[in-house]
């Protein structure tokens, strides 16, 4: 019960706080409420499965009752996706915005930078989740674990960015490993400012996140690189010195479009 009723604050305090956007407040709902009937189900299936026990120490939890929860969680999600609906959102991530600068090359010059982007929170919620995904293995067998294991062991270690911006445009990769990369090129650019992001009044969590209108990698808060793109939306990257990343970008991408339209 208390699993439940602190499932309950935790998510409908997140979805009244992130009330500015809609398309959040409907991700963190649909969440919620997986989350607690994830839990729910599983609580009443250990329940079930000792009652009438003589030897508690020999119950185990089959394994189907997991694959069981996990579905129920899935189908109530799609339900409450759809329930939620639809609401108009701003093509841009809230937030002060400031003028489009450049920095000032030669044309024959060219320049790149790059730095490393860290979170605080992502090692955290890997430890715990790879945490249950033991507690799921020991208690319940390792199948229905393996998820939250591999989950667990991504979150824990992925959890740095290097972010470049050169005239390939924006890459984003893992600080550890070259891959996977993500890369928005200098063609797709129209404009790029810096801006600061909160992780969860902008985009409902950490991580690679996406919600109508805005996309990108979000780690912690803080001043982030913020890319109009040509197609209208957003791709966003939090990293310190994002200011000199979009004069950069921007000098680059006016560059490439010069040289496209053979001006």
């Amino acid at each position: 019960m208390g699993l439940l009723l602190a499932d309950g604050v935790l998510f409908g305090g997140l979805t009244y706080w992130t009330r500015p956007n809609p398309g959040v407040q409907r991700v963190l709902a649909v969440i919620g409420g997986a989350v607690a009937v994830l839990t729910g189900w599983l609580v009443v299936a250990v329940l079930v499965a000792n009652t009438d026990a003589d030897d508690t120490s020999s119950v185990t939890l089959p394994g189907t009752q997991a694959a069981l929860a996990f579905g129920a969680a899935a189908l109530y999600a799609a339900v409450a996706w759809l329930i939620c609906g639809k609401a108009e959102e701003p093509e841009t991530v809230s937030g002060p915005s400031t003028e489009a600068s450049r920095l000032p090359l030669g044309d024959s010059e060219t320049a790149g930078w790059t730095r490393i982007a860290g979170s605080q929170v992502l090692p955290v919620t890997g430890a715990l989740v790879l945490t249950a995904g033991l507690v799921v293995g020991f208690t319940t067998g390792w199948v229905p674990a393996l998820p939250l294991l591999v989950t667990g062991a991504l979150m824990a270690l992925l959890t740095g960015a290097r972010v470049t911006a050169d005239r390939r445009g924006i890459t984003v990769t893992p600080s550890i490993a070259p891959w996977p990369r993500l890369n928005v090129p200098l063609q797709r650019i129209a404009e790029v400012t810096h801006r600061p992001i909160h992780p969860l009044r902008d985009f409902g969590g950490w991580g690679y996140r996406a919600r109508p209108g805005a996309s990108g990698i979000v780690l912690r808060s803080g001043d982030a690189i913020a890319a109009r793109l040509t197609t209208g939306s957003e791709f966003v990257v939090t990293v310190d010195d994002a200011a000199t990343a979009a004069a950069l970008l921007n000098t680059l991408a006016e560059r490439e479009r010069r040289t496209s339209t053979g001006g």
